[in-house]
This record gives structure tokens, sequence and C-alpha cells, in this order.
């Protein structure tokens, strides 16, 4: 049965890429790495964070490949800004801009159209849409502690990416 659903979720998952796919063809943050639009969401839920605090988020990648994206954020698509800090000028600030608040919408609103056609697909009653909720709150309780996030982070839309 596990491997039998497993093989049904990687189905899913497929379609899901597809319907992503086809929603981004030609917009703006198709150009955006999956860690681009985490590192938007990120300061959007945190506000403004240092480079370092930022790349503690990411505890696999290095400080550096975060700095290189944030830049890349910064000077080719500005979306983010950046501010060094007057009192300790080794430490940089970095900041949602309006334009990566508005990109992030759309972005957010692309997923909610993605979520609302899965649901419609899988045609819920009542009583499976409780359950859902259930296994998906189970689920998301589970990633939070295999990845060491504080119920806050994680119901703020703003986690350790």
């Amino acid at each position: 049965m596990p491997q039998e659903l497993g093989k049904l979720m990687d189905e899913l998952g497929l379609r899901m890429r597809l319907l992503r796919a086809s929603q981004e063809n030609g917009a703006p943050m198709g150009e955006l790495s999956e860690r681009d639009i985490l590192l938007l969401e990120l300061l959007d839920g945190h506000g403004r964070m240092t480079v370092s605090e930022i790349a503690a988020s990411y505890p696999h990648v290095s400080e550096s490949t975060i700095s290189t994206d944030i830049t890349n954020l910064w000077r080719e698509k500005k979306l983010v800004s950046k501010t060094i800090n007057p009192d300790n000028q080794r430490v940089t600030f970095v900041e949602i801009t309006d334009k990566g608040k508005e990109l992030l919408t759309v972005i957010k609103q692309q997923r909610s159209e993605r979520i609302a056609t899965l649901f419609r697909a899988m045609g819920f009653s009542d009583e499976e849409r409780e359950v859902m909720k259930r296994l998906t709150s189970r689920a998301i309780m589970y990633f939070d502690e295999y990845l060491g996030l504080t119920r806050k982070e994680a119901g703020a839309g703003s986690s350790k990416l």
C-alpha cells in the first residue's frame, strides 16, 4: 500500500508541476529559482534581516551562495534592497521591495489557484475535507519538528527554509 500511494503521489506531483509550468510560462517569476522564491517569502514574513540571519535559515547552503542569490535579487531583479548597517559596516540588511511583494503576491495567487484546482479534482466530501485537514496539520507538525521550526515561524508562513 505505501508503495502504491507513493507512486500515486509522484504522479500527482508531476501533474501539479506541469500546471505550475503552464502558469509561469512567459511570466517574470519563471526566471526565479525555488530558492529565490523562498528567500522572498522569508523576507516577506520576517521583514528586514541580515544576510547571516537569512543564511541561518538554510543550514545546507553556504552563506556565500545565499549572498550571491540575494545580490542577484537586488542587482538584477530589484526584488530586494540591501542596506549597510551604519553602526557595523560588516553587516548588511536585506528587505523585500514593493516590486518583490507584488511578484510574491502573483506567485501566491497562482499557488492558490493550483491548490483550488487540486481540491476540485479530488472532489472532497465534507467528511473527507475534515480528514484531509487533520492529515495535513499532522504533516505540517511533523515537518516543523523535522526541520526544527517553531510554531510561530511556521504559522506565519515564514520558516527556516
